[in-house]
């Protein structure tokens, strides 16, 4: 079976860059669609305690999350606009945590495969970063192909 619907995540990491990357090769080999999935956070809620009803705390949040949804659209077009000619491509803007949303999105999607960036950690740092592949590999319907990152901290042979 030939993969038809590719989807990858796209974040503020540099990282998902290269797994968009890998993901448009790949569908443009098998002439299959890329699915750009836009990640983005969702603003924090600060609340003000100065403001009896908190409107201010909340058009300051819809004013951040406005603000990161316009960085990651602008980000999706220009990945979208940087790919082959012929490249069959659709962007969508996501909100939440990279794992659970990627699996979602997929699924919405109806995605054959997903290309996913790994980073290559200590001991230390895989202890204490969100591990968004580490779900997506627990969670997936469809195949993950796993794009490992962060090249130059890899050992050379």
């Amino acid at each position: 079976m030939t993969a038809q619907r590719i989807i990858a995540p796209v974040t503020f990491a540099h990282d998902s860059l290269e797994a968009a990357a890998v993901a448009a090769e790949l569908a443009a080999a098998l002439g299959a669609e890329i699915i750009l999935a836009g990640i983005a956070p969702v603003a924090p809620f600060e609340p003000s305690y100065g403001s009896p009803t908190g409107l201010e705390a909340t058009q300051r949040q819809a004013e951040q999350q406005r603000l990161l949804d316009q960085i990651m659209w602008e980000r999706l077009e220009e990945l979208a606009e940087a790919l082959p000619d012929g490249t069959r491509c659709r962007t969508l803007l996501t909100w939440g945590p990279v794992g659970p949303t990627l699996v979602e999105a997929a699924r919405e999607h109806h995605a054959d495969l997903v290309v996913l960036p790994i980073r290559r950690e200590s001991e230390l740092g895989h202890l204490l970063h969100d591990h968004a592949d580490r779900y997506v590999l627990h969670h997936s319907d469809v195949p993950v192909i796993v794009v490992p990152t962060n090249r130059e901290t890899a050992p050379v042979d």
